[in-house]
């Protein structure tokens, strides 16, 4: 019976401690402090954005430009005066935003408790899973650009697109390799045409608040259209590189997204389609910057 009794305690103790570990992270998901400190990862992805694009452009006008990646993007602002600095805060917002996404989908508002059904057949079923995803699938986007700007803070860079090919080649030669890169590029082609479409669709303006400002309405709304299409037509190029890749049996090919895009740049009119979605990434680079401030993170 002593036994029992024990027994009984030691589960309400890990309940209790289970409670308040569950309350602490739901306070973390609605703290404000944490909300704004997150933001930096915004600014930090934008100006990663920026600079991929602004070396596409160059590319685009047959100026070299370097690596078109972002690796490549980070290198150029460590190599400015005060370019560590900037990288080390970039990596701290790009975490910190990752954590917040990752909080917020499992203890805030996009989390699938609360919801009034779980069942995706239903509508609000259904809603509460795509929040629940997509937040998801945003702290994994904040992860791998923090995981660039680390490799600068921590082991001094790295060639994303040797890196990329190696990873395609290692891939490659488990069982049904080639297939599973096929999978992989046919989803990254997917996720760049819904940014195309959220973005002629206007889909991200649910996301933020209205700004007072005419010209800043006009701003934001301009650089999102633009930049989605921007964004999403980086990700179709990298997408569909990585099927004909796999499609033609030589994975090596892939050099991630300094390859797709230089490759844009030798198809019929590629030049010009380059400097259209260099531009575009510029342009979604200011958007990000200026989606620190209105998005709602709520």
């Amino acid at each position: 019976m002593l036994c029992d009794t024990d027994s009984v305690n030691e589960k309400e103790k890990v309940q209790q401690v289970a409670d308040r570990a569950d309350s602490a992270a739901q306070e973390a998901a609605d703290s404000r402090w944490f909300e704004r400190v997150a933001r930096a990862g915004f600014i930090a992805n934008g100006l990663v954005h920026a600079i991929l694009g602004a070396t596409a452009v160059t590319i685009g006008l047959g100026q070299g430009g370097g690596e078109a990646d972002q690796a490549g993007a980070v290198g150029q602002i460590a190599s400015q005066p005060f370019g560590m600095v900037l990288i080390v805060i970039c990596f701290l917002g790009c975490a910190l935003m990752a954590l917040w996404c990752l909080v917020n989908a499992f203890f805030g508002a996009s989390s699938l408790r609360g919801a009034g059904t779980r069942d995706p057949q239903e509508k609000q079923g259904r809603k509460q899973w795509i929040d629940f995803f997509s937040t998801v699938g945003s702290a994994i986007a904040y992860v791998v650009v923090a995981a660039t700007f680390s490799q600068f803070v921590f082991g001094g860079g790295s060639d994303s697109g040797k890196a990329s090919s190696q990873a395609s080649a290692t891939v490659a030669k488990a069982p049904g390799g080639l297939y599973i890169l096929m999978a992989a590029g046919a989803v990254i082609a997917i996720i760049g045409i819904v940014f195309c479409i959220n973005g002629l669709r206007r889909k991200w303006k649910d996301e933020l608040r209205r700004p007072r400002s005419a010209f800043t309405r006009f701003l934001v709304g301009f650089t999102g259209v633009v930049g989605y299409l921007g964004k999403g037509a980086t990700l179709l190029s990298v997408g569909t590189l990585i099927v004909v890749s796999a499609a033609t049996g030589d994975p090596e090919e892939f050099t991630g997204i300094d390859g797709a895009l230089k490759g844009m740049r030798d198809q019929p009119f590629g030049p010009y389609l380059l400097l259209a979605v260099g531009l575009g990434l510029v342009l979604y680079g200011v958007f990000l910057a200026l989606r620190s401030r209105y998005d709602r993170m709520d």
